[in-house]
């Protein structure tokens, strides 16, 4: 599971992956707040996962 405060993205399909930080665990699943202010409420692993990093070298 994510700790609180971890940058991570969530997939909302069509190859659309959103920006965000996980801020609760709500068992079974996590609290995600994303760019845009939206909280989502992810339970599927598959729809999760650690922020990438674009900007390395």
């Amino acid at each position: 599971m994510y700790a609180v405060g971890t940058a991570v993205q969530i997939w909302l399909g069509e190859q659309i992956w959103l920006s965000g930080v996980v801020v609760a665990h709500q068992p079974p699943a996590v609290w995600v707040r994303t760019e845009d202010g939206r909280a989502w409420f992810v339970t599927n692993r598959r729809r999760i996962r650690q922020e990438e990093n674009l900007d390395a070298d």
